[in-house]
């Protein structure tokens, strides 16, 4: 046969990798002794398993978060009522949020270096199980410590599993012929951010149904005779003659059940990582233990330069400012003190199913409404609903507690959906630091608002945080406004 031509060489490339069916020699003869379609279909059927392989990981990640995170944000709603006595709950909150700053500043490189994507993802998630264990005898010499283990293990396990997440949509874009990575990003991204977001319907569900069902009305909601509770924007921490704060923890029988159920949901969840799921191919691998120690930390305080970082602060702050007084202070001086403490799961309910629906319009309005409109909608409905805590003195009527969960799920969803949206426009070339300073601050708003829980009144903090969040909404009006001014004078946008 005769010798091949450089074009006929890269046709015979080709065919390898099932792009042709036919190899030519230089005077346009069909060479018989390839059989191009044992090839191609070969090469197929490997794309396929490919596919079925990374799918398998995508869905097997993102259902394991799914369920243990039921765990982790069920048992954290209720910590403010089951370990009321002392603020022993919001200490324990605290320190998870300061041990989870500390840890996403030095910690996630070294852990996946040390273990890789995978074992990083088992071991810290393992780790998560001391938290319910501390539970069952809640004290300082338990809760405390294992609320530092906590902390500590959030940040490397949710850096490894953004890190395996991109790995497997990177893989399916080069097995797909159709979708660029940004695409299968998006859509890998979406499905298992779809998953996690049912963690909190499954959560509540659990420890609200378990209490319905093991507690009496009188344990459900105990009444001391010729005691005045206060509950609501009143409550305070010092006592004053007879009136006090609410602290009546539902028994540990009741409890202890919830606890069991968390654990097994733990259990499930590292069993099917650790024999379903796949580790990332060694080359993945090899780029991870290859990035510098201090690389994170490093590209999270360079942003710390631009001061327009700094006129975001405050609303990243807000985020986690809000968390504390809903999962905090209208968990236990509203609900609990009001209507029981088995309410709490229902109204967490009510809560993650509004962010749920919630999310995909706020996505879909962008285009006709924009990002500060939203925004402003969002913040305002907040600001209206800590006055109606401010105002509202908090009795037996059920269907208050739900819509103000129903509101503020909505309010916290249209902030965070759209302040994400606009991170990513804004630092396009370093949106892996403008995240983790989201996150950091976040977690620093949270301490501080479950902190001035246990220092405060309910009425003080509420103030506070209706205040901070209107300048914070000003300050990131500047910001955006300042950023549509670039965009205009950009020569492509004429």
């Amino acid at each position: 046969m005769a010798a091949l031509t450089l074009d006929e060489e890269k046709v015979n490339v080709s065919l390898l990798e099932g792009t042709v069916t036919k190899r030519t020699d230089s005077k346009g003869d069909v060479d018989r002794n390839v059989d191009d379609r044992d090839i191609s279909t070969e090469t197929s059927h490997r794309l396929r398993k490919t596919k079925r392989r990374n799918w398998k990981n995508v869905f097997i990640i993102g259902f394991a978060f799914m369920i243990s995170f039921s765990a982790y944000n069920g048992l954290q709603a209720l910590q403010t009522s089951i370990n009321c006595d002392e603020g022993l709950g919001f200490a324990s909150l605290i320190t998870v949020y300061m041990s989870f700053i500390l840890s996403g500043l030095f910690l996630p490189n070294a852990v996946i270096r040390l273990l890789g994507v995978k074992w990083t993802i088992v071991g810290c998630t393992a780790c998560f199980i001391v938290y319910p264990l501390a539970n069952f005898r809640p004290s300082w010499y338990t809760m405390i410590p294992a609320s530092v283990v906590v902390g500590l293990a959030a940040s490397p396990l949710w850096t490894s599993e953004g890190i395996y997440v991109s790995a497997s949509a990177y893989i399916l874009s080069d097995a797909s012929d159709s979708e660029n990575p940004s695409a299968m990003l998006g859509r890998v991204f979406g499905f298992t951010g779809f998953l996690f977001n049912l963690h909190g319907i499954f959560g509540n569900f659990i420890s609200a149904t378990v209490y319905r069902e093991l507690l009496t009305p009188e344990e459900r909601h105990h009444e001391e005779p010729g005691v005045m509770y206060t509950c609501g924007a009143s409550n305070c921490r010092d006592t004053n003659g007879n009136s006090t704060s609410y602290c009546y923890p539902p028994p540990l029988s009741a409890t202890a059940v919830i606890l069991v159920i968390f654990i097994a949901l733990y259990v499930i969840a590292i069993l099917m990582m650790l024999f379903f799921l796949d580790k990332l191919p060694k080359d993945k691998e090899k780029r991870i233990k290859d990035t510098p120690l201090l690389a994170s930390t490093v590209q999270t305080m360079i942003l710390w330069r631009d001061y327009r970082l700094w006129m975001l602060v405050p609303i990243m702050m807000s985020d986690g400012l809000r968390v504390g007084v809903f999962n905090g202070d209208f968990n236990e001086s509203y609900v609990s003190c009001g209507i029981g403490v088995e309410y709490v799961g229902y109204v967490g309910l009510c809560t993650s199913i509004t962010q749920t629906l919630a999310s995909y319009p706020s996505g879909l309005l962008t285009k006709y409404i924009g990002r500060l409109s939203q925004l402003a909608f969002g913040v305002a409905l907040d600001s209206v609903l800590i006055i109606v805590m401010l105002l509202w003195d908090p009795d037996d009527r059920v269907e208050l507690y739900f819509l103000i969960a129903a509101g503020w799920g909505v309010a916290q969803t249209l902030i965070i959906v759209q302040f994400k949206s606009f991170l990513g426009l804004f630092y396009p070339d370093n949106p892996s630091a403008a995240f983790a300073n989201l996150y950091l601050w976040g977690a620093v708003g949270t301490c501080v608002s479950f902190a001035m829980s246990l220092m405060s009144c309910v009425s003080t903090k509420l103030y506070i945080v209706f205040c901070f969040q209107l300048i914070a909404l000003a300050l990131y009006a500047v910001v955006e406004c300042m950023f549509k001014k670039c965009e205009k004078g950009k020569p492509d946008s004429l």
